[in-house]
């Protein structure tokens, strides 16, 4: 099964989150997110950079940074295979 991956800028909101989950001293500044089911980017205006914005318990939410009129995603635990550091790609 072919594995559907993003690059996520990751927000000061959820930087000591990934920090700790990663085991890293700081946070990168992109994440990769792999997920069972793919994701829409639909109403995302070009250019836009796409963003892990929250996490919680249930999951993550993913959308534009400070643009609350792209339309956001919630992606339950469930859909996650799995986070990694993309601090290389988001250069």
């Amino acid at each position: 099964m072919a594995e559907n991956m993003y690059l996520l800028k990751v927000t000061n909101d959820v930087a000591s989150w990934v920090s700790r989950r990663l085991m890293m001293s700081k946070a990168p500044s992109h994440v990769r997110l792999a997920t069972e089911m793919q994701l829409s980017n639909y109403g995302y205006p070009p250019n836009a950079v796409g963003a892990l914005l929250q996490v919680n318990e249930d999951g993550l939410v993913v959308g534009v940074e400070g643009k609350e009129d792209v339309p956001r995603a919630f992606v339950p635990w469930s859909n996650v295979g799995y986070l990694a550091d993309g601090a290389g790609l988001g250069k």
